[in-house]
């Protein structure tokens, strides 16, 4: 029996330690992204143009070409689908001002997974304790051990980072051939705490003048999707709801284009998918002024 309370002595210590003491090399990493991004956010007074999401976007734009081409400072927002749309649209609301502009380009599952998920409790236990008041006790307990099976698994993934926070120079492919699956969707699109998330944030941003448009991500293509009743239903509650950039099928790519997921692009992907949204800013644009007449 004394052994016993001593083991349970030791898990609660242990876990104690992990809660208040441990740094996930993953979130740190994240952490390092979200510093270098918002640095470059608050460089300038002027109006900027804010492209947010998850890793896609991190591998999907080079924000400096964009920059250069537009006029206007582009940040890279994309940071990763594990933090929930909640969180990557806080991010956006924290660094958007009147008059900025903001792309929102959010992977399928953000608008079907929780609002905060694993990676947003993960960064709150390291740097903003206050926030876990949003998980309820047993979301905090599965995402405890979650990332703690996550974080053995890590491997640090080095790329070259631009100042405005997109990754560059992303060469060749590492897909592995496990990864060379659908995503898998619900059978149906629904409300969900992210969507109404989505819906405040765009509601907040019109009454301070930033103007918002959503687009779809750069990911693999598969033949199932044609036919996904989650993506064309997606689709149609997006553009009755939101400035659409974009279908869905427009930014579906070849293996060629894929690095080391089904949603990062290497640099031949990335310089299609800055391309077309160059040209689709200026569509954008002229659409607007029309308007305005």
């Amino acid at each position: 029996m004394i052994y016993l309370g001593i083991i349970l002595l030791c898990i609660i210590l242990a876990g104690a330690g992990y809660f208040f003491g441990y740094r996930s090399k993953g979130l740190m990493r994240i952490k390092y992204l979200l510093d270098v991004k918002a640095r470059f956010a608050k460089e300038d007074e002027g109006a900027k143009r804010l492209l947010v999401g998850g890793s896609d976007v991190l591998y999907s734009f080079d924000t400096d070409a964009i920059s250069a081409k537009t006029k206007m400072r582009t940040v890279n927002f994309g940071l990763n689908v594990g933090l929930g749309m909640g969180f990557l649209l806080d991010v956006a609301r924290k660094y958007a001002k009147p008059g900025d502009e903001i792309v929102l380009c959010l992977a399928y599952s953000l608008y079907f997974k929780p609002c905060y998920d694993i990676f947003a409790y993960e960064y709150y236990r390291m740097f903003q304790k206050r926030e876990l008041r949003r998980f309820s006790l047993k979301q905090q307990a599965y995402y405890l051990l979650g990332n703690l099976k996550l974080n053995l698994e890590y491997k640090q993934k080095q790329f070259d980072l631009a100042k405005s926070g997109a990754y560059i120079h992303v060469q060749g492919s590492d897909f592995a051939e496990q990864k060379n699956k659908p995503l898998v969707f619900p059978d149906a699109f629904e409300s969900t705490a992210a969507t109404k998330d989505l819906e405040r944030f765009c509601e907040e941003c019109a009454a301070n003048d930033i103007k918002v448009y959503v687009t779809y991500p750069s990911t693999l293509y598969f033949e199932d999707y044609k036919t996904s009743a989650y993506i064309w239903q997606l689709r149609d509650y997006l553009l009755a709801n939101y400035d659409v950039i974009g279908e869905p099928w427009d930014y579906m790519v070849p293996r060629e284009q894929i690095f080391n997921s089904v949603y990062h692009v290497n640099e031949l992907g990335q310089a299609q998918r800055t391309e077309r949204l160059l040209r689709e800013i200026e569509e954008q644009e002229e659409r607007d002024d029309a308007r305005a007449l």
